[in-house]
């Protein structure tokens, strides 16, 4: 990969995602660690149901707006509103708390944790061809993975603070506006959207009834197949891994996650500079979606013989490290096969709205079977990712 012949777009490309994914794991991890400080474990997959079925009613919402307005000025209005909300979520913290907060700040943060992300490599892919895909996805995944690596460190040492979910958050709400910034300067991802609408405004109104069309297609269905399958194992996998930290880590939630996610970010800017791209060009789509389920039978096999409880670390690491660079390249190279003018709105259906709608119904039956998963859980939860 010669960074020298990158071309003006990809460096812009690199540095939205650099800082949206800074905003991401810094949300993620604060939201996390503020949540378990004022819930005990049984109410983590209520909250992770709870958290995804907004997410899917948000996510019907931005399939409206990407018709309307496409994706470019669906992110400037998605990127407005979250930094409003933000921005409540950081007063609310710092003048009141409690569990009441921490519900609230959770489900904003679940928001701005997966739908940036989604209308970004909805972008992306509205300006790359596939050969410049294969070429540079590989890069531009390292630089949100170093986004990763830096929001792991400001978290751990934010930890060291009595305030330390205010300042991550208001970091992250400042960090949304420089994006927000950078977006209007720039002018690679305007599509004329603006003439769109004024001339076509009954077409945001037939939205939801393409959205049956849209998934009548055989590829969709695939599509649509691979993304709820992976997301209810990763959803079980998570599920359990944060029972584990309250169990292990009471004490000190924030500089774990912290921790946790820094060294999980080095493994994927590994594997972003020097495996992703030559993964994708010579082994192929189909190489890259299999890489995960291939790894987590591994580490399942080996947590049944060997690691016991513990395993569920090794389970959410290679979810962690996986899925956010080889599983995510090769399910954004699925999308080029759609037609340019309908990637905005299948990702917002496939990616945005189907994958939170997998974690609420995973999350709710695992509530409802949580005496099941208490018991013999190393080997009914690696039994069941098997």
């Amino acid at each position: 990969m010669n960074l020298f012949k990158a071309e003006r777009k990809i460096w812009i490309l690199c540095g939205i995602y650099f800082l949206l994914a800074l905003c991401s794991l810094m949300a993620r991890a604060t939201a996390d660690s503020l949540f378990l400080k004022n819930f005990d474990k049984s109410s983590i997959p209520l909250m992770i149901m709870a958290a995804a079925a907004m997410s899917s009613v948000v996510a019907l919402f931005i399939t409206y707006l990407c018709a309307r307005y496409q994706v470019y000025g669906t992110m400037k209005l998605v990127l407005t509103a979250l930094a409003v909300a933000l921005a409540g979520v950081v007063v609310a913290i710092a003048v009141a708390g409690g569990k009441v907060v921490a519900v609230v700040t959770y489900m904003v943060c679940d928001v701005a944790v997966v739908t940036p992300m989604v209308l970004f490599w909805g972008l992306a892919v509205g300006v790359l061809n596939p050969k410049e895909s294969k070429q540079w996805f590989g890069l531009i995944g390292a630089a949100g993975t170093v986004g990763c690596i830096v929001a792991g460190y400001v978290v751990s040492l934010a930890s060291r603070s009595g305030q330390v979910d205010v300042l991550s958050l208001g970091l992250v709400t400042g960090l949304m506006l420089v994006v927000l910034g950078g977006l209007a300067k720039t002018s690679l991802f305007d599509q004329g959207e603006a003439t769109k609408t004024s001339t076509q405004p009954t077409k945001a109104a037939s939205t939801f009834r393409a959205l049956g069309g849209m998934l009548g297609n055989r590829q969709a269905l695939l599509m649509l197949s691979l993304v709820v399958l992976s997301t209810m194992v990763i959803c079980l996998i998570d599920i359990h891994f944060k029972f584990q930290v309250a169990k292990d880590h009471e004490g000190n939630l924030n500089q774990f996650f912290g921790q946790f996610y820094t060294y999980s970010s080095l493994a994927q800017l590994v594997l972003q500079l020097f495996i992703v791209r030559t993964l994708l060009t010579k082994g192929g789509v189909i190489t890259a979606i299999t890489v995960l389920p291939v790894l987590l039978v591994i580490c399942s096999v080996s947590a049944l013989l060997f690691a016991g409880e513990k395993g569920v670390y090794a389970g959410k690491f290679i979810c962690q490290v996986i899925f956010f660079t080889i599983e995510y390249a090769g399910l954004q190279m699925l999308f080029l096969a759609v037609k340019k003018q309908s990637r905005g709105q299948m990702k917002s259906v496939i990616d945005g709205l189907a994958r939170p709608a997998t974690i609420a119904a995973s999350s709710l039956l695992i509530t409802a079977t949580l005496a099941f998963w208490q018991q013999d859980s190393v080997v009914r939860l690696n039994t069941v990712v098997i």
